[in-house]
């Protein structure tokens, strides 16, 4: 009886079949890459290298699954030693992973398609996809001209794959006189692919007077590397005293 009952299942399932497209997936990764301000999408098969924190949305682009079931799994794997080993696991059809960590990472898809409960399609053989997040770097300048003539006008870091950051400017009195954490040095409109702002030389809506300010700043790149910079800062522009404050007295 249960052969027979194999036989019928087996026939009805041609059947089906033989009305229905087979299931596909396209798997793709989408991410914003700093270098060319835009969002960038990568297939399977191919690879890409972007700075931490990196965010990257991963979509099946699965086609003709509607009469399905399908159970879906996202694996994010990191390649050390030679060996892919896995980080996390996910069930979604589209789904999103956050990393803060330097290294090589590989995504892979798959997907099982049931019809009234029997497996039909498993799909496992699709290319992965392969990433870098680069070992960190930081380093600053050791002055700024804020005079308004487009050359060093702003405190801008050159830096790769920081995920942590908190500045602060003092004058020469020990006033805090301008500060900075990394959200608002990533959103700063002078801020670009391997750039950072933390500085427009100006305190409570005046230029900068002329003269040595110090920097004290705690960062942290992806690769687990803390960067510890107390150093002097020159502010050298030219510009009127009647129109510069360094912040040593409030108004």
């Amino acid at each position: 009886m249960r052969y027979l009952f194999s036989i019928c299942f087996l026939f009805f399932a041609a059947s089906v079949m033989s009305q229905t497209l087979i299931p596909n997936a396209n798997p793709a990764i989408a991410y914003f890459s700093k270098e060319h301000n835009e969002t960038d999408t990568i297939y399977g098969g191919e690879s890409f290298s972007e700075e931490a924190p990196l965010t990257i949305s991963c979509m099946a682009n699965m086609v003709n699954e509607e009469e399905f079931t399908c159970y879906y799994e996202w694996q994010l794997r990191k390649i050390e030693q030679g060996r892919a080993n896995l980080q996390v696991r996910r069930s979604e059809r589209d789904t999103e992973f956050t990393l803060t960590e330097s290294g090589v990472y590989n995504v892979k898809f798959s997907v099982s398609c049931y019809y009234d409960g029997k497996k039909m399609y498993d799909i496992d053989d699709l290319d992965s996809i392969t990433f870098t997040i680069p070992e960190s770097s930081l380093t600053c300048p050791d002055g700024i001209s804020p005079n308004g003539d487009g050359r060093n006008d702003y405190l801008i870091l050159s830096y790769k794959s920081i995920v942590r950051m908190e500045a602060m400017i003092f004058n020469r009195w020990g006033k805090k006189v301008a500060s900075c954490n990394y959200e608002e040095a990533v959103n700063h409109e002078k801020s670009t692919a391997g750039r950072l702002c933390i500085w427009d030389g100006y305190i409570g809506g005046r230029v900068a007077k002329d003269g040595v300010y110090f920097l004290n700043l705690v960062a942290e790149g992806s690769d687990g590397v803390t960067y510890k910079i107390k150093k002097a800062i020159n502010v050298l522009k030219g510009y009127k005293e009647s129109n510069e404050t360094d912040g040593s007295t409030e108004n």
